[in-house]
Formats: structure tokens, sequence, C-alpha cells
């Protein structure tokens, strides 16, 4: 086998190239894509998620969103998170083959209990992610002689590891802000002060202040929760990335992905393996050959039926008022909940469950009590993470 990393990115790119059009930006657009890719025990690798996308709904578009709505829209699509959920119906997929007897390449049976095979889980991203990640040093060559193995400058607020050799000019930006609920928000000076390091952040919309944690946060929360989230927990054991590939041609720094997805937290935490490609995503921002987002995004997951859907404004591409559930993503939070009930009335034998006539998203959460329980001692490291709002957990099954 040769270099992993640029066969995963070459794996993302080439079902990339091999979609069709629709929701791909244009010559002057940009996006980011990101995928999860399957390492099976034979050790062959293939795609399983595929999405991009580079846009979130504001607090406000959210707080308006009427009650028989929630859960249709995502207030997040940026790539990263979009790659996740598209992940998670391909893991139900997974599960209704095994219950169904057919060929499943990560699940097995044992003493009733669903296990996880001997494969491994890499998470492909055509840039850092933003937020903590970003907030990357501008270095320069020049050498200092008063500099040892590893300096660190300290400047104000900011607290950089420098190689040797080599001197911090200005970092990287990021979009996201500090959450309210931290005590430290950016001073916003010049150059290396600009921003702070290690505060929760979350993501900018259009003039107002989104309610989605930044990608590096939600990244991190699922190197020590599991991208398996609450619901898929009361079927399947945690299932983490075991490596996280960025792609070529864009800011990089191996210290900055590391601390924006553990170190920040607790050294003790442990980190998947991080690494960057060669090769690059083609429809990368880049300068101003590329200066603007592309509003749609494009969802795949290798699953038999509807693998592809387009998004705008976290609803599927053409979807009308007029025509009723035509709006819903399957990876909205209404139609993965009701993927959940159905998938787990298969699994534990529906005869035995009754369901109350309106369920909600929230409460079926809440019965995963160990995934609750290591969510609750998590929070002591991430002490700032906002709680979510009930009307962004509402909705009923049926």
């Amino acid at each position: 086998m040769g270099n992993i990393d640029d066969e995963v990115a070459k794996l993302c790119l080439d079902k990339y190239a091999s979609l069709k059009k629709t929701g791909k930006p244009s010559e002057n657009e940009w996006t980011v894509l990101s995928g999860v890719v399957l390492q099976k025990v034979s050790k062959k690798l293939c795609v399983v998620s595929l999405c991009t996308g580079t846009k979130c709904l504001s607090g406000m578009e959210l707080r308006n969103t009427r009650y028989e709505e929630r859960g249709d829209r995502l207030s997040d699509s940026h790539a990263e998170i979009l790659a996740r959920r598209a992940f998670l119906r391909y893991l139900y997929n997974q599960i209704e083959l095994l219950i169904r007897n057919q060929k499943c390449d990560i699940f097995y049976l044992e003493d009733n209990k669903v296990k996880l095979n001997d494969v491994s889980f890499y998470f492909y991203s055509s840039q850092t992610p933003c937020g903590d990640c970003s907030i990357i040093p501008k270095l320069s060559n020049e050498f200092d002689d008063s500099a040892s193995s590893c300096k660190r400058i300290k400047r104000e607020s900011i607290d950089i590891e420098v190689e040797y050799g080599l001197k911090v000019t200005d970092i990287y930006r990021t979009g996201a802000k500090c959450v309210e609920s931290e005590n430290r928000q950016d001073p916003r000076k010049d150059g290396v002060n600009y921003h702070l390091v290690g505060p929760l952040r979350t993501k900018p919309g259009r003039g107002d202040r989104t309610l989605s944690l930044s990608c590096s946060d939600k990244i991190a929360k699922w190197n020590v929760m599991g991208v398996q989230g609450a619901l898929l927990s009361l079927m399947i054991p945690s299932i983490r990335f075991e490596r996280i590939i960025i792609g070529g041609g864009c800011p990089y720094s191996f210290e900055s992905m590391q601390r924006g997805i553990s170190r920040r937290f607790d050294t003790k935490i442990k980190h998947p393996i991080i690494t960057q490609s060669k090769l690059s995503f083609e429809s990368r921002k880049h300068g101003c050959l590329r200066c603007k987002p592309c509003p749609s995004s494009i969802v795949w997951c290798e699953v038999p039926e509807r693998q592809i859907e387009i998004a705008v404004n976290g609803i599927k591409q053409g979807a009308t008022k007029k025509k009723k559930n035509s709006s819903s993503l399957l990876i909205s939070r209404k139609e993965l909940f009701k993927t959940f009930l159905r998938v787990y009335d298969m699994l534990f034998d529906a005869k035995q469950l009754q369901h109350p006539k309106k369920i909600m998203y929230f409460h079926y959460k809440q019965y995963s009590l160990c995934y609750q329980n290591l969510w609750k001692d998590t929070l002591k490291v991430f002490h700032a993470w906002p709680v979510k709002p009930l009307y962004l957990q509402e909705c009923l099954s049926f």
C-alpha cells in the first residue's frame, strides 16, 4: 500500500469528480469537500459518505422556524458536519443489512448485540476545520540564533509553539466567534494578537451569530464521544475516526490541528492520527479565482436508495412550501429520527415495544444513559459548551 493519506484523498476527489454538476460550485465559487472512508477487514478502502458545504443558518433564521417544521432544516451545512450526518445514514443501512442477514461490511451480531468488525474509519476534509484548528501561525524562514530547539512565543493572550528557526509574523484568521459563555473573547489586535487560542467558537452567520459550534469543536466532541451520537449508541458501540486527513494546498499546522481537536481541553484525551495529503481539491478557496462561497451542498452516502441529495439553506434544493414533506433531507434531524425508530424496532423486535404516540427526539436521546453520563463527564473539560436550545431538539416521530 502506498501513502494512505493520498489514497484516502484521491478516493474522495475521484468520487466527487464522478458526481454530476448539480450542486457543484461555479468557476468563481469555492466550497469545502469532506468525506468518510472505510478500511475494510480486507484492508480495501472505500468512500461511504461525501459532502460539500460552507453555509450555516443564523440564530434568527432558526428562531423563526415554525414549530411543525422543526427538525426539517439543517442548521449547519458545513461539509464536515454533513459528511458525519451522511455517515449516520450509512450506519443505519449497515444495521439493516445485518438484521436481514445480508452482507454487512462493518458489523456482526454476538449474544444479540451489534459488534464492530476489525475496520477503521478515516475522515477527510479539503481544508482545516473552522475554529481553533484554523488559527495557524504564519511563519517566515528567518533564522534566529537565540532560538532553542523549541521556542514558545507568548504575546498577551495568545500562546503558540513555533518550530526551531521560524518566526511568527501573523496568524491565519477564522470567522468563528468565541461563544458568549466563554470568559475570554478575541482581542482582535494586529497580527498575532488578533485571536485567542483555546475557546469554543460558533460559526459566523449572515449578520447574526449562529447557534452552531465550529467544526473544530464538533470534531473534538466526536473524538471523545464517538461520531455515532446518542441515538445510535443505543444500538452500536462507539465509532471514532482513527485518522483525520486534510487536503493539500491550504494553510495547515499539525500543532494547530492537534490543539483544536484534543490538546486545548485535556492532554490526556487520546487524539487521532492527523496528517495532510499532497493532493488538493480543485474547488477550494483560492484567492480571487474562487472568491464566493457556493450556496449549495452535495450530500452523498453509500446506501441503496437516494444516495445523493442537493441542499440549499438547509433543505432540499427545489423544495416549495406548497409541497408538504418535500423539503426534508434524509440527513435532517426529523428524517434521521424516523430512520432510528424504524431500525431500532427491527433490531429489538417491535412486538415488544410500545412507543408513545408522540415521542420526542430530545427525550429518546436521554434514554442512552451511557452516552449521557459520558457527556456529563466530558462537560467538565468542555466546560463552556453551550446548552442547545430545546427548540433545536424538538422533533416528533410521527
